[in-house]
Order: structure tokens, then C-alpha cells, then sequence
């Protein structure tokens, strides 16, 4: 276990918490998700540092005063949270022009191989930026570990931060560092896309580490596939580990998890139970399909929608007696391929209810809006819940939908989802791509059996609970102290 003595100091893109001003002035906001979650509930029984970018207006302003540093009350410690500042077309490139342009899409499979990508002088302007940024959390990690009594333990997060540990290690011999990539990891085939100096420094920069997590055995397996490219790197791919310039790096599996009570708190405020009517009462008598996604591409919207129609098609009783509830988020509209996506998926979800629609019944209700607890109004209601995307790190959806659910509703669940290595057994497995398999799991997830429904509600509810966010945050501090006895021995 992690040393009582010792300081957690997290990196991340995001912070806990973002900034906005109003009329009051400055208002904090905790973001969600269960990095956050898991991340913070460790941090404030312990006290720590978190550091994050500045992402908005409110965050730079609190930035450019006392040290970018704010402190977050805790249960039973103080949270020190740092804000590092870049200049917009820095951080544009850094963020918009390398993680998300490049590395999402390499680690999620997206590009459409014959037209894209095509790097040019732009690529390599945005990669200098994304090391200039990575390269200043890093000295930010360093400086941190000069002013701590004791070794920090760095928890190093996700695909923005690839280069960080290698940065990291040469400023600091001795630390004890960890990664975590919260994506998917492409293998080595689809990998070699990357221009051969970008992807040997991102293997490279992740090998910095003491020990890098993943959310999947195929997502681990994957980089220690691609880890055998790299000059120097001996790779044990039965003990899940990389010896290289005369050290171990361990590869390692922590999936994440979410916290259940926070969810059905929410399901239980008086809000929530308010929207909860208000759904049930537009349901009515139907069945209800639903999707919950932020409006992504790896989500698999679209073929979601073609699905459902070749259900519709293939089962004609069913043509009003289910509805297809579509809650969408809209994200990452800076970048042109998702607000072509985002209107691709609207089109296409209009084309459905004009095919097979009436004046009584639309089959698919689409409402694009960042609407948390009109979620979890949601999760309580549905029938069948999908969940297709073509590959997804984990996928908290598939989790709080069954610990919300009221109506032993069934997940339809992407065998592509770092999820379902732990959720397939109770869950309906599909092929993202197969939108006839998918059709076939919608009808089935409908037509199941009420004791079969049961017993694979009980089921996702059980191994969600057994998995607590503090677990996940627990395994790689074990990992790291594992790391510390190995040095000494």
C-alpha cells in the first residue's frame, strides 16, 4: 500500500474543477467522469497536488494569480490545484491539433485511410507544440518534487500527456511515475500511420514511466505489441513488462469504475424523479431504447440509427410500440469533423422518422444538450440501453445505466468497449460494425424473458459495485509502491 508519508501529485489536462465568472464573480465547477471522481476522493483523504491546463477564461484568471495555485477543501485533507497557462495558439495546436486531431484518432481506429491522415508542415508545427506543453507539465512535476519532503507519487493521466513521464524521468532520476491512458491503444500496425518520429516519442515519452495503466488486456497487449518497434526495449509480454535503459516499466490493467451512490443520489433528488415522470409520460405504453453518448465519432451514432431502422424493417410489430431516446452532448465542435458528424447523426436520425414515422409515433427523439440529470432520469426508465461504439477506452455509460435502472433493463453492449471484458458476460455483446447484429441484439434485448432480464440486471449492478473508484485509484498507488521495493532490492 502506498506509504502514509507519501504525497499524490496528479496531472491531467482537465482539472477537478473548472472556473467560470458571473455577476458573483469566480464559480468553481467539479467536472465529472471517474477520473475525477476516483482521483479526487483519494486526493482529499490524503492531501495532494492536482496539476491541470487552464481551459477557460475564469481557469486562465486564476492562473495568473498566486502561482496558478487554488486550494480545494476536503474530507480530510487540503487539495492544492495548479493551473498552467498557454497562449491560445499554442494550446489550440497542443490540444485540437495533436490529441485530438492525431492521437484520438489513431487510438480509436477513425481515419478513413484512403483520404486521411496527410501530415505536413502543420502537423510538425502542432507536434512542437504539444511537446512544448507536455514538456511544461513535466518541469511543473519536477519543481513540485523539489519543494515536497518526501518523493511525490506522480499519477500521470491519459493520451495528452504521453510524453510527460519521459520529460519527467529526466528531470527527476528517482521519481516514481505513473501513466494512465484512459483511451484505447492502437497496435502496432495502425500505429505505424503516426510519422515515425512522433510515434517512437510517444512510446518512448510513455516508457518514462514506472508503470503504465490500461482499462483493457487488449489495450495493454496492444502497446507492449507496439513496444517491440522500440530500439532497446526488451519486451516480456507473459509477465507484462518493458526492460529498457536498464529498467522495468510493468503494464498493468486498472479498469475504471464509477461511483454508484453519487449516481443514485441524484436519481433519488426531487429534480430527477421530476424528469422521470416527465419521461415516462412521453414513453407511455412503448418500450424504451436508449443512448446516452457525447456526440463523438467514436460513438457509432449513426450506424446506432441504421440498426434500429433494419429492426423496424425486419419486425414490423414493434412500429410504435418502442421509442429510441437519443441523449446527445455535444462535443469537440472546434474540430470539422465532429460538427459534420453531429449534423450526420441528426440527418440521419430525421431520415428514420420520416421512413417509418407517423402522426401518432416518432421512432427516434434526438435532444442534443449536456443534460446530466436528464440522464440518469433516463437510466431509470429504459428497456434496453445501447452502447455501440466502434472502440471505446471503457465506457462509463454501460456502467451507471444498470446501477440507475429501475426496470432490469438490458445493455447492448460494443465487444469492442474496454467495458465489456468485464460487463459482456451479463451484457448482449455486438460487433459495432455488423448494424444486422445490432438489430438482432435490439430485438432480443426487448424480447428477453423477465427472469433472464433479472438476472443480468443483478448481474452489471453486482461487478459495478464490486468495483469502486477508489479501487482504481488504489492499484496503481500499490503499483508504484511495488516499484519503490523494487529499487531497493
Amino acid at each position: 500500500m502506498r506509504p502514509a508519508n507519501a504525497r499524490i501529485v496528479v496531472a491531467s489536462n482537465r482539472g477537478p474543477v473548472s472556473f467560470e465568472r458571473d455577476r458573483a464573480g469566480l464559480r468553481a465547477q467539479r467536472g465529472a467522469g471517474g477520473l475525477v471522481t476516483a482521483l479526487t476522493g483519494a486526493m482529499h483523504r490524503t492531501g495532494g497536488l492536482w496539476v491541470a491546463a487552464a481551459m477557460t477564461e475564469g481557469d486562465r484568471e486564476v492562473a495568473r494569480r498566486d502561482g496558478g495555485r487554488i486550494d480545494l477543501e476536503g474530507e480530510g485533507a487540503v487539495t492544492h490545484l495548479r493551473f498552467l497557462e498557454f497562449p491560445p495558439e499554442v494550446f489550440d495546436r497542443y490540444y485540437n491539433g495533436v490529441a485530438n486531431g492525431i492521437l484520438w484518432f489513431v487510438h480509436h481506429y477513425l481515419w478513413d485511410t484512403v483520404r486521411s491522415p496527410a501530415f505536413d508542415d502543420s502537423t510538425e508545427a502542432a507536434w512542437q507544440d504539444y511537446v512544448r506543453v507536455n514538456r511544461a507539465f513535466a518541469e511543473a512535476l519536477a519543481d513540485e518534487g523539489e519543494r515536497s519532503p518526501t518523493e511525490p507519487l506522480y499519477l500521470v493521466q491519459d493520451y495528452h500527456l504521453s510524453l510527460v513521464p519521459r520529460f519527467l524521468r529526466d528531470l527527476r532520476p528517482g521519481a516514481l511515475i505513473a501513466h494512465f491512458s484512459h483511451t484505447p491503444m492502437a497496435g502496432p500496425t495502425y500505429l505505424r500511420i503516426l510519422p515515425i518520429r512522433m510515434r517512437e516519442a510517444i512510446l518512448r515519452g510513455l516508457l518514462g514511466a514506472d508503470v503504465l495503466g490500461f482499462h483493457s488486456p487488449a489495450w495493454a497487449e496492444n502497446f507492449l505489441m507496439s513496444c517491440r518497434g522500440v530500439s532497446g526495449a526488451r519486451v516480456d509480454l507473459q509477465r507484462s513488462r518493458v526492460t529498457i535503459e536498464g529498467r522495468e516499466v510493468l503494464v498493468k490493467v486498472h479498469p475504471i469504475s464509477i461511483d454508484a451512490d453519487a449516481i443514485r443520489r441524484t436519481g433519488a433528488s426531487p429534480e430527477v424523479q421530476e424528469l422521470r415522470r416527465q419521461l415516462a409520460r412521453w414513453r407511455g405504453d412503448a418500450k424504451l431504447l436508449l443512448r446516452v453518448d457525447r456526440l463523438e465519432l467514436t460513438k457509432n451514432i449513426v450506424r446506432g440509427f441504421r440498426a434500429f431502422e433494419i429492426f423496424l424493417e425486419q419486425r414490423p410489430e414493434w412500429r410504435g410500440r418502442v421509442r429510441f431516446l437519443a441523449l446527445l452532448s455535444p462535443s469537440r465542435q472546434d474540430l470539422p469533423e465532429y460538427r459534420a458528424y453531429a449534423e450526420e447523426c441528426v440527418a440521419e436520425a430525421e431520415r428514420v422518422n420520416r421512413a417509418w414515422g407517423d402522426a401518432d409515433w416518432t421512432p427516434i427523439e434526438v435532444r442534443l444538450r449536456d443534460d446530466y440529470a436528464g440522464a440518469v432520469a433516463a437510466y431509470g426508465l429504459y428497456d434496453a440501453l445501447l452502447v455501440n461504439p466502434v472502440f471505446d477506452g471503457m465506457n462509463l455509460v454501460a456502467m451507471e445505466g444498470p446501477v440507475a435502472n429501475r426496470r432490469h433493463g438490458v445493455l447492448v453492449l460494443s465487444r469492442n468497449a474496454g467495458a465489456f471484458g468485464r460487463l459482456g458476460r451479463y451484457a448482449l455483446g455486438l460487433n459495432p460494425f455488423d448494424v444486422r447484429e445490432t438489430a438482432e441484439r435490439i430485438a432480443e434485448a426487448l424480447t428477453l424473458p423477465e427472469h433472464e432480464r433479472r438476472r443480468r440486471a443483478r448481474g452489471l449492478s453486482r461487478l459495478v459495485l464490486a468495483n469502486p473508484p477508489e479501487r482504481w485509484v488504489g492499484g496503481q498507488l500499490e503499483d508504484l509502491e511495488r516499484a519503490r521495493r523494487r529499487r531497493r532490492a
